[in-house]
């Protein structure tokens, strides 16, 4: 993250809560006009414990808004959400101060913050967006194979306000993932260490990420020494990256580097909170949905004689229980109206509000798959088994159903593990009604996820890729 814009972002935040706050009282209250009348709407304490209170909440919850690239229901969700803390926290500010907090002002500051606050985000990234196409980026050269040399430079690709442009990457000759994944035109050609530093330099080459394992032979190795002496900064993409989802601390002993990895450990205060919220959330959202659930049950009881279904599903710790769904098959051709608008909006899974309240599962987590899948899952993708199974997850707001892999699942779903908090619950609810309300709408703008969106220049694989061949001896 641009450190500049994200405290360039902070400032006009702070800026907002002062004028935010004092707006809110003026409304209220129907002050005289002029600077004299403002100037006694200024509650100092407020506002001095609003911007602390924001100030932590913007760093602990990353509120700046461009966090795995720029997607507007992500960045909505977190400003509410972000909002709905900061008015919690200044009510018990209120309390403990004994200061009388009216409820129109409450309401105002929460519409004026929460508006201010999505305003100043959407404007800073089209100014990303504006200068980085006005500005000279830093080009940088990828290094590697695979299909984490892909995602890395779609993952620079979504974040203009880094000022990064891949100009091209380079791979070993004959390795056929990266030819698949990368997609390289005939005619590619095959160049030595030498050439291609030199080649790096003319094409004004700023940065090389190596993303391990590095190719063998001494050609990579050399470049990597070239790009050095060049000026050119180094990074390097450990491998096995998803083991690094988790926290990471580097420590050395006499200059040999040591990555730490430490677990990440659910609070216990906040896994009571969850449950708390899983059981008042699927209690209401229950007790709403019962009228279009019994319905939905009568008709389809009528037509096929059975109304729900059940589906063995693994759950916390890989234990099995049967997860609850509408008898509507999705993928069926013969689905009248009231079933294709059921499956559409994903209203066949409410039953499983019931196995949120039985404690099977929770109203956000890693969807529970199946055990013919669960049986196949790498050692890393097992983590996802130690938290209860959701309705909803990351994965599913990033636009993940059940026909895609569960590798791709679980990276999103890892992410949520190690990252978990209640703030992050209420914020993929919040995306959830978000997508809901898209189908409800039929705005087909908004249907693509963040993950799927296509990226301009994303077809710089299919212009600028260079093939460093291992093969030959290198010429320096």
């Amino acid at each position: 993250m641009n450190r500049k814009l994200q405290y360039t972002i902070l400032a006009a935040d702070l800026l907002w809560i002062s004028t935010a706050l004092v707006l809110a009282q003026a409304l209220r209250t129907a002050s005289p006009q002029g600077a004299t009348g403002l100037l006694h709407l200024v509650d100092l304490p407020v506002i001095v414990a609003a911007s602390a209170i924001w100030i932590v909440l913007y760093f602990r919850r990353k509120l700046e808004g461009f966090r795995g690239g720029w997607y507007f229901p992500s960045v909505f969700a977190q400003v509410v959400v972000g909002v709905f803390y900061l008015i919690g926290c200044l009510l018990a500010f209120a309390f403990l101060v004994n200061y009388h907090y009216p409820w129109p002002a409450l309401l105002y500051q929460a519409c004026l913050l929460a508006a201010g606050f999505i305003g100043i985000r959407c404007l800073s990234w089209w100014l990303a967006i504006s200068r980085s196409g006005a500005r000279a980026k830093r080009r940088v050269m990828i290094l590697g194979s695979g299909r984490l040399v892909r995602e890395l430079a779609l993952k620079i690709l979504r974040h203009p306000e880094m000022s990064m442009e891949v100009a091209g990457v380079l791979f070993p000759s004959g390795t056929e993932s990266s030819r698949q994944i990368c997609n390289p035109p005939t005619g590619t050609v095959s160049l030595r260490s030498l050439d291609v530093l030199s080649l790096m330099q003319t094409k004004k080459v700023h940065e090389l990420i190596v993303v391990e394992p590095v190719p063998p032979g001494p050609e990579p190795l050399k470049l990597i020494s070239n790009c050095r002496k060049a000026g050119m900064r180094v990074h390097l993409v450990p491998q096995h990256y998803e083991l690094y989802l988790s926290k990471a601390k580097l420590t050395e002993i006499d200059d040999v580097p040591l990555l730490s990895l430490e677990e990440q450990t659910l609070p216990a205060i906040g896994l009571q909170l969850k449950k708390v919220m899983d059981s008042l959330g699927a209690s209401f959202l229950l007790i709403l949905c019962a009228p279009l659930l019994a319905f939905s049950a009568v008709a389809l009881h009528l037509k096929k004689g059975t109304a729900f279904r059940k589906e063995l599903r693994c759950g916390k710790h890989g234990h099995p229980f049967w997860m609850h769904r509408l008898n509507i098959d999705r993928d069926a051709s013969d689905l009248n109206v009231c079933e294709r608008t059921l499956a559409q909006f994903s209203l066949t899974e409410l039953p499983q509000l019931w196995n949120v309240l039985k404690g099977d599962m929770s109203l956000v987590g890693p969807r529970p798959e199946p055990p013919e899948r669960v049986k196949h899952y790498s050692m890393w993708q097992r983590q996802r088994l130690s938290v209860t199974p959701g309705l909803t997850g990351l994965a599913q707001v990033n636009g993940l159903r059940e026909q895609h892999s569960s590798e791709e699942k679980a990276r999103f779903d890892l992410q949520y593990i190690f990252h978990w908090s209640l703030f992050l619950d209420i914020s993929l609810l919040l995306q959830t009604a978000w997508t809901f309300l898209v189908r409800l709408i039929g705005e087909d703008g908004f249907r693509v996820s963040p993950n799927r969106k296509p990226v301009e220049g994303a077809d710089f694989f299919t212009k600028a890729v260079l093939n460093a061949d291992s093969a030959q001896s290198g010429a320096d």
